[in-house]
């Protein structure tokens, strides 16, 4: 299986098992890609670059990944509250298949959506991993 698609297994598997997470955006509000005609809130990756890393003879890579978590008020607080679970499940992510190691968070943005009048907070976060 591609490393893209074991992180991303992972990531929304522990996206979908988090109580404070599914309190605010419900029971089907994790997304491995943005959902179309689904009101919000929900959390979605938005993006996920790969680039190679090798190291001493073993294959490795880097992994950026965007999430949009979107709330459904024109307050910034309940995208930001997804915001928090989504870094502190990724900081402790763990892929089978796969060793991560250096799990960051980049940044978090947040913006009201000038069309919806909804708040959205964007999450980067940067691992690197290796074939485990």
């Amino acid at each position: 299986m591609h490393p893209i698609a074991l992180v991303q297994t992972a990531l929304v598997a522990a996206l979908k098992t988090d109580a404070a997470l599914l309190a605010i955006t419900g029971p089907d509000g994790v997304f491995d890609a943005a959902p179309r005609d689904r009101p919000p809130p929900y959390v979605a990756i938005a993006r996920h670059d790969l680039a190679p890393r090798d190291g001493d003879g073993t294959p490795g890579f880097e992994h950026r990944l965007l999430l949009a978590c979107w709330g459904d008020q024109p307050s910034r607080k309940r995208a930001l509250d997804m915001a928090e679970r989504v870094v502190a499940l990724a900081l402790a992510l763990q892929a089978p298949g796969l060793v991560l190691s250096h799990i960051d968070h980049m940044r978090t943005e947040s913006v009201i959506d000038a069309e919806t009048g909804l708040a959205r907070a964007a999450v980067s976060l940067r691992m690197f991993s290796e074939a485990g």
